[in-house]
């Protein structure tokens, strides 16, 4: 960093971006590289296409990566992931615990220094690398090379880099980090911690922040930082890019969440994100060792399931099964139902069956999931029968994050590798949203008309949005209100 950024009153005019957040910065900065994204999509000619095409794959790649890094610190930032690592990460930190907002307080900004360190180490370079590309490569076109390319977003991207270098920079003071190479090496940082200091985004816009003393104050803690504990954490969680996260896939297993984003920012929202919380299914994996029978029928009579469930929990076929046997029926199961659940979503909504994978890329997982779980239980299937820990009683549950797991493996194994491009034509998304809502008007229409032939003692005993409310799932369709809620703005009900 060069000197003349020493001074703090240009450093905190240069940084002002964050004056409204960290995620205020990273979306500008988001804007920059889906602005870029569009422009290569739709604003090239076949001359430009051409004048580009011995560094378009790493063009691509890199604004791909940059994109993808971003939605992943924003998801951390969010307060409820953040909170929740802090407490996680306290006791390596700190050897004792203390009911102490101060001590949360820093390693919260701890853990956002390093978030956006890693960041900013793997993006510049691929920028700067772009920059050389461009500036290296002769263009017919020096209008696309210096304005399109460079002076429009590459270099306004170097730019945001070269104030979150600024931003980390004063962080590290704050936070008391010796090493002078930590915005460039990948070395984990040693923060210490002061009694007196003050951890949050709104000290490093303090003015004559190089003037405070750096030492520790006598009457300072002095409680000691389990850095390499946090180290070995956080180097696995933040550091991996998306090549060193597929290889960890392969060798300690899958992730626990789906990040299905297209290339813009319209698509790539929480809508397209799921999760599932990975103890709770290995706890529920574990029921398939004490299972008794599954509900794996797609409807049937009540008595038949009875007598069904009587005669599995004295048959010899059903002892001899082993857990993974069953956990592979339940697997096939699923993936029957899933099937079942797009075909019904897609008669009810009236929807051509080209739209089907591109429907269901915007429905997104969290939404099919949900329609899944009402289905589950509406057909009253998808049960594990199993014996309790004390050998007596029998449980029956349907294990939703079990299901969760399958839903994004689903959309891992179906959905993304059929929806193509697609999913980035916001015509397409326009036009079937418009299909929806037209639906949804059809349906708004027959729930009025069944609101007005009910019994005029029902109607008089309860309000107009209590009796909506109590009928809304039988009238309108548990299933449909889910797709409703996602697509519908300006809903009635």
């Amino acid at each position: 960093m060069s000197q003349e950024f020493r001074g703090d009153d240009h450093e905190i005019q240069f940084i002002a971006d964050f004056k409204k957040g960290y995620v205020y910065f990273l979306n500008n900065f988001q804007n920059i590289v889906g602005s870029f994204l569009q422009f290569l999509s739709t604003g090239l000619t076949e001359a430009n296409k051409r004048e580009i095409l011995p560094f378009r794959k790493t063009l691509d790649q890199e604004l791909d990566k940059s994109q993808k890094k971003i939605k992943e610190i924003i998801f951390n930032l969010d307060e409820k992931h953040l909170f929740a690592q802090v407490r996680k990460d306290y006791s390596r930190y700190f050897s004792r615990h203390m009911e102490d907002t101060n001590r949360d307080d820093f390693i919260q900004f701890h853990l956002i220094f390093e978030m956006l360190r890693y960041f900013l180490i793997e993006t510049k370079e691929g920028w700067e690398k772009l920059k050389a590309a461009v500036q290296s490569n002769q263009f017919a076109d020096l209008e696309f090379q210096n304005n399109g390319l460079l002076n429009y977003r590459i270099l306004p991207a170097l730019e945001k880099l070269f104030q979150l270098e600024i931003l980390l920079k004063r962080m590290s003071f704050i936070l008391q980090i010796d090493n002078p190479n930590c915005l460039t090496e990948f070395k984990p940082t040693k923060p210490k911690y002061r009694d007196k200091g003050t951890y949050r985004l709104s000290s490093v816009f303090e003015e004559s922040l190089y003037d405070k003393p750096k030492e520790l104050d006598p009457e300072d803690s002095g409680i000691e930082y389990k850095a390499d504990e946090v180290i070995n954490s956080h180097q696995e969680k933040v550091k991996d890019n998306w090549k060193t996260i597929k290889q960890k896939n392969k060798t300690e297993g899958e992730l626990n969440y789906i990040q299905a984003y297209g290339k813009y920012t319209w698509n790539s929202d929480q809508h397209y994100f799921f999760r599932y919380e990975l103890d709770k299914y290995i706890a529920e994996k574990s029921l398939f060792k004490n299972a008794i029978s599954l509900d794996s029928h797609l409807g049937a009579d009540e008595q038949v399931l009875r007598s069904e469930l009587i005669r599995s929990m004295t048959s010899l076929e059903k002892k001899s099964k082993s857990a993974e046997d069953f956990e592979l029926e339940y697997q096939t199961f699923l993936k029957q139902f899933f099937t079942f659940c797009e075909n019904i979503i897609l008669m009810n909504m009236m929807l051509p069956t080209q739209f089907k994978y591109v429907f269901l890329f915007h429905l997104g997982p969290s939404h099919f999931y949900m329609i899944a779980k009402k289905f589950l239980m509406e057909v009253n299937t998808g049960y594990i029968h199993a014996r309790g820990n004390d050998g007596k009683k029998v449980i029956r549950v349907i294990p939703s994050e079990y299901v969760k797991k399958h839903v994004i493996d689903y959309w891992n194994e179906v959905i993304l590798p059929n929806v193509g491009e697609e999913k980035n034509n916001l015509a397409l998304l326009k036009k079937i949203t418009e299909m929806i809502e037209e639906k949804y008007k059809e349906i708004s229409r027959l729930v009025i008309k069944n609101y007005d032939d009910l019994d005029p003692e029902i109607k008089a005993s309860k309000t107009r949005e209590t009796i909506f409310r109590e009928y809304m799932n039988e009238w309108m369709g548990a299933a449909n209100l889910i797709v409703f809620k996602r697509f519908v703005k300006n809903k009635s009900y």
